[in-house]
């Protein structure tokens, strides 16, 4: 292809001046280097589409296909590199080196990376699962090669780093199909606890949410200094976990106002002299 281009450069008298005699040597590196990124480009379209297609968890796409393109992309430097007349057995050997330098400059970036493995593998979380971990809570966007994005209830965006989240305990709240809501409420020592349970229990009856079918309680729990507190414990579909935990409370409220059940709180007498 050099031929070409100094065929192509060529003045009338047959010969090239130091530029023509430049362009003719690199315009076929800039015309290959070009045509390779539009192979990798075309490459990379059925490689995203058969990650997505396998059946390699949600949260290891985005990492596969990133590794694939800089491994890609890799190849075109040594590919580059050898056209122009460097050894790429010497470049590789001074990659090595300089790797090597630098990874322990960036031993946090690297650690990160070698977590983001780990949670792929260990397969703690997929993409859409609500999880908290890291000190942080909300629902996974992407697992990267250094970090994890997740989504808050209000809607922030949190990169969180992936050693954060392999150091600290992980906790799932989508991989189990069922959650328990428990609420505690207070009531004065006054209330009978007939009455009380009672009240409980048409909360319950009236929430759609609850499973009829799995364990269901409501009962004294704890005698504290100036109430007695009832618990309930219901199980729902995890997709129904707040719509039954919020319904419940307002449901408590309303039908202790019917009841006329006292809720104690915190009062303070001053006598005056």
């Amino acid at each position: 292809m050099e031929e070409f281009f100094q065929e192509i450069f060529k003045n009338a008298d047959g010969e090239l001046s130091k530029f023509q005699l430049l362009a003719s040597k690199y315009l076929p590196v800039l015309v290959a280097i070009l045509v390779a990124l539009i192979v990798i480009h075309f490459i990379m379209n059925p490689i995203k589409k058969l990650v997505k297609k396998s059946r390699l968890p949600k949260s290891a796409h985005a990492f596969i296909i990133s590794g694939i393109r800089l491994i890609l992309y890799f190849l075109l430097i040594l590919s580059i590199c050898s056209k122009l007349g460097i050894d790429v057995t010497s470049l590789v050997a001074a990659f090595s080196i300089v790797g090597v330098a630098v990874s322990l400059s960036i031993q946090n970036t690297l650690g990160n990376v070698m977590a983001g493995f780990s949670l792929l593998f260990t397969k703690h979380f997929e993409i859409d699962d609500y999880i908290e971990a890291g000190g942080v809570s909300g629902t996974v966007l992407r697992v990267g090669l250094s970090s994890c994005k997740l989504k808050t209830f209000d809607g922030k965006d949190i990169y969180v780093p992936n050693s954060s989240i392999v150091s600290s305990n992980i906790i799932n709240y989508s991989r189990e199909p069922f959650r328990r809501v428990d609420i505690t409420i207070g009531t004065s020592y006054n209330e009978t606890v007939d009455n009380v349970k009672e009240a409980l229990q048409s909360v319950i009856d009236s929430t759609p949410e609850v499973l009829k079918d799995k364990d269901i309680f409501a009962g004294i729990t704890k005698f504290g200094e100036s109430s007695i507190d009832y618990t309930i414990r219901v199980w729902v579909k995890n997709a129904d976990y707040w719509n039954a935990y919020f319904g419940m409370h307002e449901k408590i409220k309303r039908i202790f106002e019917e009841k006329n059940i006292e809720i104690p709180f915190n009062q303070l007498d001053v006598h005056m002299r």
